[in-house]
């Protein structure tokens, strides 16, 4: 199974709330946050823009609670991207507006990377994001060939049983470009995984993981809704 990059580069960021807001208070700054960003002329690189507030669900185990929600930009081109983090005219009124919304800068939680659908997302109440570091003697291209040729496929088939996915998408971490803004990557892959039976899709995931041992150092996992914000 090859499954060739979307055209978009896409950049992905785990929200954590600051002191002195709850989760309902949060929701709703964020979106401010958001609202703000796009009022800005550098917006016309962008190519859709989606927020994933974080949920609490029973009958799931996979570890939670680590962040609030995971916000995702995908990009026009890769020519678009650069133009967006070349204008510097919103830098400081983002940057303090960030300082207001978040635990943390933004910079600090991103990662930028690229996007390999396996299935592409259908309506589905639910999205399971799996952050994802590879063992260190797995890292890099044999890593990604493997949990993009071998263990996506193999987990699809795993979750097809169950009648479980509506939708998975893997975004594998780009290595860190000079002078582009972006640190060294926070984890190896991202995957998200779209479902209206989080239960079984946990049970499917924990297995799977559980399997993968060899391959994977560690994974964090988060069941969210998500909110549609802007889409060209």
């Amino acid at each position: 199974m090859s499954v060739a990059p979307t055209g978009h580069p896409k950049l992905i960021y785990f929200a954590a709330r600051p002191p002195g807001l709850d989760p309902v208070g949060f929701r709703a700054r964020w979106r401010q946050h958001a609202r703000l960003g796009m009022s800005m002329p550098r917006w016309c690189n962008i190519q859709r823009y989606v927020h994933c507030d974080s949920v609490e669900l029973a009958g799931t185990a996979l570890p939670i609670g680590w962040c609030d929600g995971v916000a995702m930009v995908w990009y026009r081109s890769e020519e678009c991207r650069l133009a967006h983090i070349s204008d510097r005219s919103a830098a400081p009124v983002m940057k303090r507006d960030e300082r207001e919304t978040f635990a943390m800068p933004v910079r600090e939680v991103s990662l930028l990377a690229r996007e390999h659908v396996l299935r592409a997302c259908r309506p589905a109440r639910y999205k399971l994001f799996l952050r994802l570091w590879a063992q260190p003697d797995r890292s890099g291209p044999a890593f990604r060939d493997w949990w993009l040729e071998v263990s996506g496929p193999a987990l699809l088939r795993r979750l097809d049983a169950v009648d479980a996915c509506q939708g998975y998408t893997q975004s594998h971490a780009r290595a860190p470009e000079a002078g582009q803004g972006i640190p060294t990557p926070l984890c190896d892959c991202v995957d998200e995984l779209a479902s209206d039976r989080p239960e079984r899709v946990d049970a499917a995931v924990s297995a799977a993981i559980a399997g993968a041992a060899e391959y994977l150092a560690e994974v964090r996992a988060i069941w969210t809704e998500e909110t549609v914000l802007y889409s060209r």
